[in-house]
């Protein structure tokens, strides 16, 4: 008999609010699977990958296998290996954090099978390494909320260190994400982003992000609404997202608190305070996409507290 481990992790929405490459959600769904399998050859073996509509390799090059093989390094003996299948539920490309969702549940997966007790937290810069191999850069703000769960901010330390301060989530709060047929490339849209800012955006954002965060400790929907204003990003990205302008002004004028790109688009997400709003917000940013000559379709959740899951099966 086998031992093998399942991980599922859901969707994220970074740069919320105004916090580019630092502020981040974890959605409820949709959720990536990943399925390990310990074998005593040393390799990273993907065997297959499901859901993807054949976009992805069946091996090489995957970021289930960078995440698996520091994982492997850190923690399990050496000629230790791994078998893996990924399940796709995220859509590629659509700045829901997708190679996230498939390096926390891959982090996650194989490390229960090596020491049930090792930390989430003890994962988290494998997980950056297959943001690394996607975007560019190890960024975490997907993979940190995807991994803990909840809002969180990513505060740099020394070097490449990252730390992770949970924020509130104030009761009620829904997410609303809408995602075009088409994708976005991450590396092209980092690629996009300007070298520097001015001081006028620069002050903008130390003035948004004090007052987003404190609406999200108070309960304070209008004081979110004030701070859920990006100016770092937003305006060298949404030229890859038709009607970007058109969509954002529909959630807000049927009640968003605040909307913006996810990540690095084409989603678009908005946030409401309950869930009939929600319900027209995103008939009114699907609506909006369609006029832009995009079909849409929208997602609706809560703020998941819980993070990445995993559990242990015998085959």
């Amino acid at each position: 008999m086998t031992t093998r481990a399942v991980a599922s992790a859901a969707a994220t929405v970074a740069n919320l609010g105004p916090g580019f490459d630092v502020i981040g959600a974890c959605l409820e769904g949709p959720r990536d699977s990943v399925t390990a399998e310990l074998t005593g050859d040393g390799l990273v073996t993907l065997v297959a990958v499901t859901g993807d509509g054949g976009k992805l390799a069946p091996s090489g090059g995957n970021v289930v296998e960078v995440v698996a093989r520091h994982v492997l390094d850190r923690f399990a003996a050496p000629g230790t290996g791994v078998k893996l299948w990924l399940d796709k539920g995220l859509p590629l490309g659509s700045g829901m954090g997708s190679s996230s969702a498939s390096s926390v549940a891959a982090a996650l997966a194989v490390a229960a099978l090596i020491d049930s007790e090792i930390p989430k937290a003890a994962l988290l810069d494998a997980c950056r390494e297959g943001e690394r191999l996607a975007a560019g850069t190890p960024h975490a703000d997907n993979v940190a909320p995807c991994l803990f769960g909840g809002i969180v901010a990513c505060l740099p330390g020394d070097g490449e260190v990252v730390h992770i301060l949970p924020l509130p989530v104030p009761d009620g709060l829904l997410v609303v994400a809408v995602k075009p047929e088409y994708d976005v490339k991450t590396s092209d849209a980092r690629a996009a982003l300007p070298k520097t800012v001015s001081m006028d955006d620069a002050v903008h954002t130390a003035a948004a992000t004090a007052a987003f965060v404190m609406g999200l400790a108070n309960g304070d929907y209008a004081l979110m609404a004030r701070g859920c204003d990006e100016r770092l990003a937003t305006p060298s990205r949404k030229g890859f997202v038709r009607g970007y302008e058109g969509v954002v002004a529909a959630a807000r004028r049927v009640g968003a608190v605040g909307a913006g790109l996810s990540g690095s688009g084409p989603t678009i997400y908005a946030l409401s305070d309950d869930r009939e709003t929600a319900i027209e917000i995103a008939e009114a940013m699907v609506d909006a996409f369609s006029e832009a000559g995009a079909t849409a379709k929208a997602v609706i959740s809560g703020v998941d507290p819980h993070g990445a899951q995993v559990s242990l099966l015998d085959v």
